[in-house]
Order: C-alpha cells, then structure tokens, then sequence
C-alpha cells in the first residue's frame, strides 16, 4: 500500500479545518451553557484554549460562530433522516422512519436542538446577515418538504386520502411530534402525568395515529372501540360526577359547586389505559 505524502499547502489546509472543528466543538459547549446572548468571544476563545486574535482568523464574529453551529447541526439531521428513510421501502415506513430520526437527534444531539431554538425565536434576526439567515431557513424548509413529498406520494399510491391537505397534514405531524417530544422529555418535571411514560413509543404512536387518520377508508387499520375494550376502573373524579348527576335536590349554588369539583382528586395517569412503558 502506498503512503499518501501531503504538500506544506495541503498539511495546512487540514490543520486549518481540524483547528476550525475544535473552535466549533468549544464554541457549542459555551452556547449551550451561557445562551447566544450570554456568550462572548473571549469565552469561546477561553474553552478552546486558543487566544482571542486566533479566533478572529477563522470566525469573524459570535455570530457567524453561531450561525456555521446552526448549518452543521442541520447537516446532521439531514444525513440521520437521509440514513433512516433510505432502509425503507414503503411511504408509510419512510413516514415514520423520518419521525424516528428526528426524535434521535433531539435527545442524541439535544445541544443542537437548543442552538436551533435561537434561530426559531428570531433571536439572530438583527444580528446575521439576512442572505444567511434565508440559507438556513431553506435548509429547514428542505426537511419539511420532503415529508410533503411522502405524504402526496402516499396520495397518489391510494394510500392516503385525495381529498387531503399534504402541508396541512405535515404541519400537523411536526407540531405534534415536537410538541410530544417536549412534553415528555423538556417539560416532563412540571407535567407528572409524562413523568413515567416511555418518551419514544409516546411520540412514535402520535405519528402513527396521525398516519392512520390520513388514509383512506380501505387503508385504515381496525381500531378497537371503547366498548371492545376492558373495563376501565372509576377514578375518584369519575365517581364524583356520577354522584352530582344522581342529587335531584335544589340547585347548589356555584361557589360551593366549583369547590368541591376543585377537591376532587385527579385519576392515576399510570393506571391509564394508553400504556406507553410496556
């Protein structure tokens, strides 16, 4: 096997990218512990054990800094959701392979996802220049286009109704899925009820019930009815209700009524009939 032998040029190009690769992994970790507005320069400078005048060769400012973390987080979501739907086959496969990757590279790679939250609340809006700004809203774009795509396929193949909206449709799976995936994981503390649930299976069968309603008549799958179902026990709530339906005494009057539905104590979320932890 023959040596591969660099030129002075070549080794230097590559000791520029691999010094540019460092200053992007310490400039990532600064960001997701300070926040875009709390990070300076200096400190990035610090945690890449570079001085401030070397920085300034290969990034101009935070900004800019900020901005190439955005593109490459991007770039990586795209080659993970480029990796699922390529081992599938079907639209419906590809559909929920996109879902699934999408889901791993918010909780693998979630100092992205919190370097992307910037971009989304316009927080770079005054502060990069506008033509970047509309390359990476593009890149976004590209990811959300591509879901529209299955989805109209899926309208051809028979597969998914004709009568369907496929942005609307799409807008409704990525609002819901990331609307699961932070309520199970972000804001699980302060929402006992997602405490104990298994996260991924949780936003996993959102998507699949929002597939599931797309389709046709022919194409939908059976669903077991309420009544199919095993019996579900009272909660405490429940057997509330039914015992302020069966007085036939005078009206109670509002304030006292609003007390005791506010004492009522909550049904068991664990005990729930939707049991996302087996």
């Amino acid at each position: 096997m023959g040596i591969t032998v660099l030129t002075i040029a070549e080794r230097k190009e590559r000791e520029k990218a691999e010094r540019r690769q460092e200053i992007l992994k310490a400039a990532k970790a600064v960001f997701f512990r300070n926040g875009f507005e709390h990070t300076s320069m200096e400190m990035i400078a610090t945690e890449s054990q570079l001085a401030k005048g070397t920085l300034y060769l290969y990034f101009k400012s935070k900004e800019e800094l900020y901005v190439s973390l955005v593109e490459e987080g991007i770039a990586l979501m795209s080659e993970m959701m480029n990796d699922a739907v390529e081992k599938c086959n079907t639209v419906e496969e590809k559909l929920m392979a996109t879902v699934e990757a999408y889901y791993d590279f918010t909780v693998k790679h979630h100092d992205y996802m919190q370097i992307f939250m910037a971009v989304n609340i316009g927080a770079l809006d005054q502060k990069v220049d506008a033509e970047k700004l509309e390359q990476i809203q593009h890149c976004k774009w590209a990811e959300f286009l591509r879901s529209q795509a299955l989805v109209e396929e899926g309208m051809r193949q028979g597969i998914f109704s004709p009568t369907l909206d496929s942005r609307e449709a799409v807008m409704l799976m990525w609002a819901s899925v990331y609307g699961g995936i932070m309520m199970t994981t972000k804001m699980c503390n302060h929402l006992p009820m997602f405490r104990e649930v298994d996260s991924k299976k949780f936003v996993m069968e959102i998507a699949r019930r929002l597939h599931e309603s797309y389709k046709t008549d022919a194409q939908k799958q059976p669903e077991k009815s309420v009544a199919q179902s095993a019996p579900v026990a009272e909660t405490p709530l429940s057997l509330a209700q039914k015992k302020r339906v069966q007085i036939k005494s005078k009206p109670v009057d509002a304030k006292e009524s609003n007390a005791k539905t506010t004492d009522a104590k909550l049904p068991d979320f664990k005990t729930s009939k939707l049991n996302f932890n087996a």
